[in-house]
């Protein structure tokens, strides 16, 4: 079932994609700007996510700090990594560009997850590996707090997804229509 909507809203997202400009991500950058001192957990958009060069320059000018999401090879683990926007990135096995090893782990207060598809109920569909859900639910057991907000396009909505007991429920989601708050 979860495999059949993967294919469904990846084919959608690539039919429908286009790209927001600075004033779309006003919203975003305020909610942002509302903490002191932050960093935010951001990612390197791939395979018609919503891009986030636009909101990623932006925040780095205002002097937040970034991180982006590193998959370690040898046990499938994630963590997040600081990045600069002058960083030279990588690509991991999945394709996907990250900082280098060497790069200081960081613990973001305020993280912007992509998504294939999400629902009111924050209930998220993601590629299937389930590496947000373990970082999240790892960030729970330590008690670090946090924010999650989903990124993705109005049209990414679903009524009520299926969720399974591993799955980490976002806080928000961001679309280029604004913000569905959940908790």
């Amino acid at each position: 079932m979860k495999e059949r909507l993967r294919k469904y809203f990846f084919s959608l997202r690539k039919n429908k994609y286009f790209n927001l400009n600075n004033k779309d991500f006003e919203p975003l950058i305020s909610e942002i700007l509302r903490y002191k001192k932050i960093t935010v957990g951001s990612y390197y958009s791939i395979n018609f996510e919503l891009d986030l060069k636009i909101l990623n320059t932006l925040l780095f000018k205002k002097g937040i700090s970034l991180s982006l999401p590193f998959i370690h090879e040898h046990n499938q683990l994630m963590e997040f990594k600081k990045w600069d926007l002058n960083d030279a990135l990588h690509l991991n096995k999945y394709g996907i560009p990250q900082t280098s090893i060497e790069s200081k782990t960081l613990f973001p207060d305020i993280f912007l997850v992509p998504l294939l598809a999400f629902d009111k109920y924050g209930n998220r569909l993601g590629y299937g590996s389930g590496y947000y859900d373990k970082y999240f639910n790892m960030l729970n057991k330590s008690k670090k707090r946090f924010k999650t907000i989903g990124i993705g396009f109005s049209f990414q909505k679903e009524d009520k997804l299926k969720v399974l007991r591993t799955d980490f429920c976002l806080d928000a989601v961001f679309t280029e229509k604004g913000f569905l708050n959940i908790k």
